[in-house]
Parts: structure tokens; C-alpha cells; sequence
């Protein structure tokens, strides 16, 4: 949950209040008329190896990997590039995949469909082959924030099968953070987008208040979705639901939080919850070999940590790999073997800043901005930025929240935007500056 700059306490159900928001229809919908696309998901860059570099333009023609395939160049009509040497010839054209005119394979395995996943490089591993994902239409146009009957919060994205989803908070713009459910907004041209109710904080029955910012991913056939919560008794913890579809039903994977104030004292033998990092903001992500990685935390601390294969334990120890002006928000992310971690920077007005690092688990070395702070509004609370990055059909896109929309009594009125991110030649991010609306 992007923007906590209160003091540190240890929250109970009589401290929180916890009115109820407004309903939303399961199906609300607005913008243009949608083109669909494919469902069909696999991607071009099957072999593991490849690390959803490049993608060939011609369907089924084989590989990403610039060097290994027989079907077509890396990059040739994406944003990847050569990739390591490994893997074998003519993997993804094996699949069956149609090879991904978008380019860069991308998370496709757990992220989607060819050109369109989160280039972690396991394209095809849980793809089921197919043709490529359909890119938006030429000519038409979204429009920002995407929702404006109901407050959204901190987005994070996740392309699966040739559609866009992203997981994001349902602020209800009382005073302070108020969220007891979470959206997720979900596109397959990037205009016309649905929002439904996907999870609520009752999912948790250890859990007393605080439906904050959370991620979904996908590993083999199941859905995660890793959420900060307040503990009953205690203070904030990560618990983890899952489904078999990212738009739910929802079940607690565990009955119990991940990571809680108990773990961390424990793993730093602390003798006061107080001096554990702050236990919001969770991502997640799964790499090319299938290991899976937690980040976390807020106010300056940045937590990693490997999981276990059950995806609902953690592997080994909690360690701190905090990057330069790291405030909170973090979301790890992977691009032709680079490693990028996008935070929320500085304080309260923060924006939006990146790192990157060869391991998952740092050390990190300063990017640049991404997005500047977003405005103060006069008599409401600091604006605050949580955002995240993922690539559909070839293009890239940053998904963020604007702050302080429509006045209605409540000092946290925030609303889900997207635009479109574009990556220089040696890596680095270009700036974002934020839009009407997206433009094809």
C-alpha cells in the first residue's frame, strides 16, 4: 500500500475503522469497443534459456534466442535482443508457439502468452501454444485514470492468456487508508476495461483490516495473489491467496500470514516488533528456472527472500537489499537478463524510481526516474505513487495510481492509470509522463 507515513503501531479491530465501500457490478465496463485477441497463450521464447529475449515474426518459427534458433532473428520485430547461447534449436517453434510478433516473449509462463508476458524467460513452460497476442487496434485510444466511479489503488499487473490484468485496492476514501477489497481491472486491447471485485479482506479469517497493496502471479496452473494485511493481535503480515484463475474464487493458501512480525524478529533476533522493517507491499516474481522471489516493505527497508516450490513458504532466510531512495512499492521485474526493482522514491510526494542488479536478490544499482511526483492537492494528504511495468503484444506499459481524484470527503481518492513505457538501447527506462489516455 503505497504512501503509510504514519507513525508505527500495533493496530486492533477496535482501532480500525472499517465502514463498508460501495458495491460495484461484477461487469462495469468503459472506453471503446474491445478487439479481443487471442487467448491462446505458449509464446516464441519457450526455452528457459532463452530469457525472452528477441522473438522470431514468422508463427511457430522457432526460438527467441538469437544464436539457437533457426526461425528468425532476436528483436527483429521486438524490444529483446540476443540472449545467452543455451537452449535448444527451434524450442518455441516445437511448442507450437506462433513465435511472438511482439518481440520479446516476456513471463509468458506465468505471465500469459507469447509478446506478452514479464520477461522472465519461461515462455511456453505453462503456454498451451497458439497464436501470438493481437496488438490494440491502430487508432484507437484509451483514456486515464480508467476508472473513475470507484477509487483504485496500487496497481499490479500480470498478462496472462492475451489479456492485461491488473490487481489493485479499492480505496473507499474515508479519512486515512480505508480498504477492505481488492479490484482486478482486466483488458485484452488495452482501452476497453472491465473491473470486478476479486478478493475482500474477510478471505483471511486471521485478519482484521487493511486490504492494501498487493500482486498476483502465476506459477504452473495456480494464481497467487501475495497481499499485506493487519493481523489480528499483532501488526501488519503477508498473506497469500490462491485460485485457479486470477479473477478468482480466492482461498487462503495458508490460514496463517507468510511473513509476520513473530518471523522477522525471529530471523534478526529482535527483541521488539518495532524494529522489524515495515511488512506492506509484497512482490512477487518467478524467474526462468522457476524459482520464485519475495520483496517487501516500506519506509526505507527492502526485503528479500526466496520461496519454496509450494510458492506459500519462504526458503531459507529474510535479508534486506535496500536500493538507492527506496521509500516502498517495490515491484521486481526481468528484461533480457537484467533484474529491475520499481519503488516508490524519497517520501511522500514520492515517485517513481528504478534499479537494476544481475541476481534477484541485489545488490542494486540506481536506474534513474521512471515518474515524477505526482501533485499535492490543497487541505489533502501528501500525494503517493505505487506502480508496476509489463509488456503486451511487443509494448511495454507502466500501470500507476494518480492521487486525489474527485472530492468526496475522503483524503485518499486515488485512481488506476496506464502508459506506455519504452526501454533506450543499453537498458535504461525512459522517463513516463503521465497521460489522457492511451493512444495506438
Amino acid at each position: 500500500m503505497a504512501g503509510r507515513h504514519f507513525v508505527r503501531v500495533t493496530l486492533s479491530a477496535a482501532a480500525i475503522a472499517l465502514g463498508c465501500g460501495s458495491e460495484t457490478a461484477d461487469d462495469e465496463r468503459h472506453g471503446g469497443s474491445a478487439t479481443g485477441g487471442s487467448t491462446a497463450s505458449g509464446g516464441a521464447a519457450g526455452a528457459a534459456a532463452t530469457r525472452g529475449a528477441g522473438g522470431s515474426t514468422a508463427g511457430g518459427a522457432g526460438p527467441a534466442d538469437a544464436s539457437s534458433g533457426s526461425g528468425g532473428t532476436a528483436g527483429s520485430s521486438g524490444i529483446g535482443g540476443s540472449a545467452a547461447a543455451s537452449g535448444s534449436a527451434g524450442a518455441a517453434g516445437a511448442s507450437g508457439a506462433s513465435g511472438a510478433s511482439s518481440g520479446a516473449a516476456g513471463r509468458a509462463g506465468s505471465g500469459g502468452s507469447a509478446g506478452s508476458g514479464n520477461d522472465s524467460g519461461i515462455s511456453g513452460s505453462s503456454g498451451s501454444g497458439g497464436t501470438a497476442c493481437r496488438a490494440p487496434a491502430p487508432g484507437s485510444s484509451g483514456r486515464n485514470p480508467l476508472f473513475t466511479d470507484q477509487y483504485t489503488a496500487d496497481p499490479a499487473p500480470l498478462v496472462h492468456d492475451c489479456t492485461f490484468y491488473i490487481a489493485c485496492g479499492h480505496d473507499e476514501g474515508n479519512t486515512g487508508f480505508v480498504l477492505r477489497e481488492w479490484f482486478v481491472l482486466s483488458s485484452t486491447d488495452m482501452v476497453t476495461w472491465t473491473k470486478r471485485v476479486a478478493m475482500q479482506l474477510g478471505t483471511f479469517a486471521w485478519a482484521n483490516a487493511n486490504a492494501w497493496a498487493g500482486q498476483i502471479v502465476k506459477k504452473d496452473s495456480k494464481f497467487y495473489w501475495y497481499v499485506p494485511v493487519n493481523q489480528r493481535g499483532s501488526g501488519m503480515a503477508i498473506g497469500v491467496a490462491v485460485a485457479d484463475s486470477p479473477l478468482g474464487p480466492f482461498r487462503d493458501a495458508i490460514g496463517a500470514p507468510l511473513v509476520d512480525d513473530a518471523r522477522e524478529m525471529s530471523n534478526w533476533n529482535y527483541s521488539d516488533p518495532g524494529q522489524t522493517p515495515f511488512t506492506i507491499d509484497p512482490s512477487v516474481f518467478v524467474d526462468d528456472d522457476g524459482q520464485a522471489y519475495l520483496h517487501y516493505g516500506g519506509f526505507g527497508r527492502l526485503v528479500v527472500a526466496r520461496l519454496n516450490a509450494d510458492m506459500i513458504s519462504i526458503n531459507g532466510r529474510l535479508s534486506e537489499a535496500t536500493p538507492r531512495g527506496f521509500f516502498e512499492a517495490p515491484f521486481l521485474t526481468k528484461r533480457n537478463g537484467r533484474y529491475y526493482e520499481i519503488y516508490a522514491a524519497g517520501v511522500n510526494p514520492a515517485s517513481i524510481d528504478y534499479a537494476t542488479s544481475t541476481s534477484p536478490m541485489g545488490p542494486w544499482t540506481y536506474g534513474g526516474r521512471i515518474l515524477d511526483p505526482l501533485p499535492n492537492v490543497q487541505n489533502q494528504d501528501a500525494a503517493t505513487s505505487h506502480a508496476g511495468v509489463a509488456e503486451f503484444a511487443g509494448q511495454w506499459y507502466l500501470v500507476y495510481h494518480l492521487s486525489n481524484g474527485p472530492n468526496n470527503g475522503g483524503t485518499y481518492r486515488r485512481e488506476v492509470a496506464v502508459d506506455k513505457l519504452s526501454f533506450n538501447a543499453d537498458g535504461s527506462i525512459q522517463k513516463v509522463t503521465p497521460s489522457s489516455g492511451l493512444r495506438f
